[in-house]
């Protein structure tokens, strides 16, 4: 059939498609499980940062990748332990964390030696590291490791070892450094309990760290009974009593247990008993 007006042209719909709900509405419209939250923050990702590309490289890692080639990775299992127990807060806990990982894969922030702290953080954590970017760690004992970091006021980033030949600060004494500095910005350590187990606090993000202070346990060894017996289940939570002390050994070994499998920014079940100035993994009789 001939057109009868002239030169046919593709009709243009009117505008009438309207958007799907963002990822962050769909998030709090119902309890997500956690692949569909793994996907969901994926997607939250993508509308916050446009200039950044993203990758899911495990099922709770997203590799990050910045216009000029710098990449980092996102790790959503703690965003993924606070949503799931959390339903009163979860927009703004959402925002907290999709802003600290659009910011990883920023360009470098210089590092100042008055900013290296020390971390302790178990070997699934230190497992997570990509061998090129060579972070800069040492084993404590056992699962436990030391992972040093550059503490900023938003974030804290875990220190390559090139950052650090290119600042020029030795190996050798990045340990005495980082702790000096956690000595500075720590809140003063709070012991807690009656016995004969009691529990450690030092604010929200190095109280397991106070496991590297010598000084602190020297201190704590003549008030328990036998020798100092303990665990960081979190980097805000750590455990002490006495070796000889059942009560107390079973009191930590549960409340750690817990812990670890409920609770944010989990460190490490293990028990550890300290020994000649030092730590050890501890075997109970």
């Amino acid at each position: 059939m001939k057109w009868p007006f002239g030169k046919k042209t593709a009709v243009q719909p009117e505008a009438t498609e309207v958007a799907g709900p963002s990822a962050m509405d769909r998030l709090l419209s119902k309890d997500c499980n956690r692949d569909e939250f793994a996907l969901l923050y994926l997607k939250l990702l993508q509308e916050t940062s446009p200039d950044l590309q993203f990758e899911m490289t495990g099922d709770m890692q997203i590799r990050m990748v910045n216009a000029s080639g710098k990449e980092a990775t996102s790790f959503l299992h703690n965003a993924w332990i606070e949503y799931s127990r959390s339903t009163a807060d979860r927009r703004e806990l959402l925002k907290r964390h999709i802003s600290v990982a659009s910011t990883l894969a920023q360009e470098p922030i210089p590092l100042e030696t008055t900013q290296i702290v020390a971390m302790v953080k178990d070997s699934q954590y230190v497992g997570t590291f990509e061998p090129k970017f060579e972070k800069v760690t040492e084993h404590l004992c056992g699962d436990l490791w030391i992972v040093y970091a550059q503490d900023l006021p938003d974030r804290m980033l875990t220190i390559k070892r090139e950052t650090l030949n290119r600042v020029g600060i030795d190996v050798a004494a990045l340990r005495k450094l980082a702790l000096e500095n956690l000595h500075r910005i720590m809140p003063a350590a709070e012991q807690h309990g009656d016995g004969p187990w009691f529990l450690l606090t030092a604010g929200g993000d190095y109280t397991a760290s106070l496991l590297l202070f010598d000084g602190l346990w020297e201190d704590i060894a003549d008030t328990v009974d036998g020798d100092v017996v303990a665990v960081a289940p979190a980097r805000d939570v750590l455990l002490y009593t006495g070796s000889n002390s059942r009560e107390g050994l079973k009191a930590i070994r549960e409340r750690a247990a817990n812990i670890v499998a409920t609770g944010n920014y989990v460190v490490s079940d293990t028990l550890f008993v300290r020994a000649g100035g030092r730590w050890e993994v501890f075997k109970a009789n």
